[in-house]
């Protein structure tokens, strides 16, 4: 079962834009191999489960992401460009993700 909402695929270009942003020697190349690893694993396990359990549990990882940008922007201020940016892609995929689960018959996996 696949969720066709297009979330594994926004998310796996973040993964690769995060790739290569390392590979470039970007200004985080360290965060930037972890966070291509987590977006491209978790892009492939959400597309593979494609249950509605598992946006959702994605949606959770993405919020918690996003969370720990705060503390990062507020006190590191050579990382707040950057954690900024993750706090703003991690509220547009826990969006995408809430979206892809939907409700009643829209929703993943939902009655047909």
């Amino acid at each position: 079962m696949t969720s066709g909402s297009g979330v594994e695929a926004v998310r796996a270009a973040v993964g690769i834009g995060h790739a290569v942003r390392a590979a470039r020697g970007g200004g985080q190349p360290v965060l930037d191999v972890v966070l291509a690893a987590r977006q491209l694993a978790q892009a492939g396990l959400v597309g593979r489960a494609g249950t509605p359990d598992a946006h959702t549990l994605s949606a959770v990882v993405d919020t918690l992401h996003g969370l720990t940008m705060v503390p990062l922007a507020v006190a590191d201020r050579r990382r707040r460009r950057f954690a900024l940016g993750q706090l703003g892609i991690s509220l547009v995929l826990v969006i995408a993700e809430c979206a892809a689960v939907g409700s009643g018959r829209r929703a993943v996996g939902g009655a047909r």
